[in-house]
């Protein structure tokens, strides 16, 4: 009985080995003939090429980062009938290339475990050390083992408070270890792709994974002497297939979503108030209630302004690489070489721009109802290149001055916001508002005053936006009293532009002085 036992037993043992190493069947290698990536914003295409056997059969194993639902063939004319894709589980892959860091990982698990075991060792001491009780029937003898016991733990505990602390820092250099051997582990560790099938000849397979990115970043500098953009691009790539790969590259560009900010301002509509939420007509609370509501308006469109119109400033230059970059309708293409690891390092690599320089027109922008400082803005007029959508580190006359996101926009007028101009600055105060009221209509007079101030050393010409309210009834009018200086436009939506020539050191002010007429018994309301 017992024998059977044993040997149904051992039967089984021997069953499930088997079982095992044909569910376990690891790939020594994986398919390391690239020809070309393909990257997009958020994943890439491997191309690989793959020799059969002699008798025609072909197996090519890509790692489990790839999708295998994207394997295609490229050239299917050379493949006898159809090919089998397949995904099968794996223990974690490590690839040769980070097989000196899991050494180092696991020996300094090993030495941490052997601290950790005399750690134990000298715990487990104390403890006998605290449960021990000398022989009573030997008066001398107790005093010789409390000398020998007092000093045995003192020497326990003196070590164990010193491999404590080396204990936690090796631990730590452990954690470390770990961290960046997970940080670059390939995606897909845990499985592998089989792919199988008959061919004549080479058998070129394409396959795409989401482990794989790459985006472009740039670096301007506005040089306001000699008014033109000068554009530097690099791109960052990486991909975490766990196959290192030296050669072409293709990368592939989209309209992103994002948007760029730039300075706009809103127009400023006034309209009559609805009669439910009039409080009074002809009492100093009708005063004071839309004096009040005119300035929780102005504070209010502060954040409403820089949002939602970006009409007037939101065309960004873009160029490309005159002799890297290839566009078409649907796309834009930038092709690269170079070597790209496949652990998700990132690696940059310089495109060649031919010196791009963007003839520009530097302008200094202030919105007082937005921010107190100036804007430095480069506008073209008549550009002609493109910038693929990107990050960009941005200088003035080589001097860092910010960052923004350098978005997508056809040719024609663009314009890009480069900083601020931090000693130029327009400070707004209101002229003091009064409303008259008669049995026929009332009367809201108001304005306000703009200081513009020139703290640079040299001559300034600035460009200054404001606004006058826009009546969107036909019962307010609005009577402009003055403007002084008279402004270079007003548009439809009542915004104002300045261009004001401003002295080294020297203060210019505007005026503006307007008043409105509506039906008596109404309240304005700002929108």
């Amino acid at each position: 009985m017992k024998a059977s036992t044993v040997l149904l037993m051992l039967s089984v043992f021997l069953l499930f080995s088997a079982v095992s190493a044909i569910a376990l069947e690891i790939p020594e290698s994986y398919a390391d003939d690239i020809r070309n990536i393909e990257f997009f914003p958020n994943g890439a295409k491997f191309e690989f090429h793959v020799t059969p056997q002699d008798n025609g059969k072909f197996t090519a194993v890509l790692p489990g980062a790839f999708d295998p639902s994207s394997v295609r063939l490229l050239n299917p004319k050379d493949v006898y009938g159809n090919i089998m894709v397949t995904r099968r589980t794996r223990t974690r892959w490590t690839p040769g290339h980070l097989a000196q860091l899991k050494a180092q990982q696991e020996e300094q698990a090993e030495k941490v475990s052997g601290l950790e075991a005399r750690r134990e060792s000298l715990e487990q001491t104390l403890k006998l050390l605290a449960e021990s009780v000398p022989d009573k029937a030997n008066p001398a003898a107790i005093i010789t083992y409390i000398r020998d016991a007092e000093e045995m733990r003192h020497n326990t505990e003196k070590e164990l408070a010193a491999l404590k602390a080396t204990i936690a820092q090796e631990r730590e250099k452990l954690n470390m270890y770990a961290s960046e051997l997970n940080a670059k582990r390939p995606a897909g560790d845990d499985s592998y792709i089989t792919v199988t099938g008959e061919a004549g000849g080479t058998v070129m397979l394409e396959a795409f994974t989401s482990a794989a990115s790459w985006r472009p970043k740039y670096v301007l500098n506005l040089n306001t002497i000699g008014d033109h953009v000068e554009v530097y691009m690099y791109v960052i790539a990486s991909q975490k297939t766990g196959l290192n790969y030296e050669g072409d590259m293709t990368l592939h560009t989209k309209r992103p979503d994002e948007a760029v900010t730039t300075p706009s301002l809103d127009p400023l509509k006034v309209a009559i108030k609805p009669k439910e939420e009039t409080i009074a007509s002809t009492s100093l609370i009708s005063i004071k209630r839309t004096n009040r509501m005119y300035k929780s308006a102005v504070t209010a469109d502060e954040d409403a302004v820089e949002l939602e119109e970006e009409e007037e400033f939101a065309d960004i230059p873009q160029t490309e690489s005159r002799p890297a970059v290839r566009e078409s309708l649907s796309d834009r293409t930038l092709d690269i070489d170079g070597e790209i690891p496949g652990d998700g390092t990132e690696r940059e690599f310089e495109v060649r721009m031919s010196d791009l320089n963007l003839d520009c027109k530097t302008v200094i922008v202030l919105i007082p109802e937005l921010r107190n400082d100036a804007w430095i803005i480069a506008s073209m007029d008549e550009g002609n290149e493109h910038l693929i959508p990107g990050e960009a580190d941005l200088r003035v006359d080589n001097h860092s001055s910010g960052k923004i996101y350098i978005e997508e926009y056809g040719t024609g007028q663009k314009i890009i916001p480069f900083g601020y101009a931090e000693q130029i600055t327009a400070k707004k105060e209101r002229l003091a508002d009064k409303t008259g009221v008669s049995w026929f209509s009332g009367v809201f007079t108001s304005g306000y005053k703009i200081e513009i101030t020139n703290g640079t050393k040299d001559e300034q010409t600035v460009t200054v936006r404001d606004r006058l309210p826009v009546p969107t009834d036909d019962k307010i009018k609005l009577d402009v009293k003055s403007i002084e200086p008279k402004q270079k436009e007003r548009d439809a939506e009542n915004r104002l532009t300045w261009e004001l020539t401003i002295p080294a050191g020297a203060t210019v002010p505007i005026t503006v002085d307007y008043s409105l007429s509506y039906p008596s018994g109404e309240e304005l309301q700002y929108k």
